[in-house]
């Protein structure tokens, strides 16, 4: 578990019994939040909080990661953001003056299809690294960034992802394996990704974040069968 120590930030190891990244392992949505609530707990350089429901009662939640004063002040520099992108309300001399302490908000979500297994397992490492290392580049973040974090998106069918493979470990090397037959609730493969239609809870939470909180940058970590395309 080669992590920058802390006295009172647990590793994933310590809550969640294992490493992070270990080959042969997949986390729940459900240990992923239990290891962000744990760390929320111990540091002053986290909050978390909930956006919605999802179809089958799951909660989809968002971690912010940032220096203590910040997290202390975050709807401050929330609002700042919304200032920023209303010019009907802000004029430029007041922008200007906002650019000046104002933090851009960088948000990370995963786990859009079920099947995306990568992007959630680093998300559990990322915010401990970004509240605990003193690397300068890690300090130069925390202090000038609002990161925010959105783990999973297609809750619902992640527990179903995990819970097949583990089904499909115990099988012999002679048997065949269970395919993924349920993601979610009522969608297969591409549960409205692009946003177009507001009709999965999945969506909704989403777009209803993403219009409160204004993020400067929203990077989803897609993944794909091939190293042709991933975003």
């Amino acid at each position: 578990d080669h992590l920058p120590a802390s006295d009172t930030v647990p590793t994933p190891l310590k809550v969640l019994g294992k490493i992070v990244g270990q080959p042969g392992e997949l986390t729940y949505s459900k240990d992923i939040y239990r290891y962000y609530e744990a760390i929320d707990k111990a540091s002053d350089r986290i909050a978390m909080w909930n956006i919605g429901k999802t179809e089958e009662g799951r909660d989809m939640v968002v971690l912010a990661v940032a220096d203590e004063a910040t997290i202390k002040q975050i709807d401050k520099y929330k609002g700042m953001i919304a200032s920023l992108t209303d010019p009907r309300k802000t004029t430029e001399e007041q922008a200007q003056q906002l650019i000046k302490t104002a933090k851009p908000i960088y948000w990370l979500t995963s786990g859009m299809h079920s099947t995306e297994n990568g992007g959630p397992e680093m998300l559990i490492e990322l915010p401990y690294r970004l509240a605990v290392s003193e690397m300068p580049f890690v300090q130069q973040i925390r202090n000038n960034v609002i990161t925010i974090i959105t783990p999973v998106i297609e809750v619902d069918g992640r527990e179903k992802q995990v819970d097949t493979y583990y089904f499909n470990k115990k099988r012999g090397p002679a048997d065949s394996r269970l395919p993924l037959m349920y993601w979610g609730k009522y969608v297969a493969h591409d549960n409205n990704r692009d946003g177009m239609g507001q009709f999965l809870a999945l969506t909704k939470n989403v777009t209803k974040t993403f219009i409160d909180w204004k993020p400067t940058v929203m990077h989803d970590l897609h993944e794909q069968s091939t190293y042709l395309y991933a975003s």
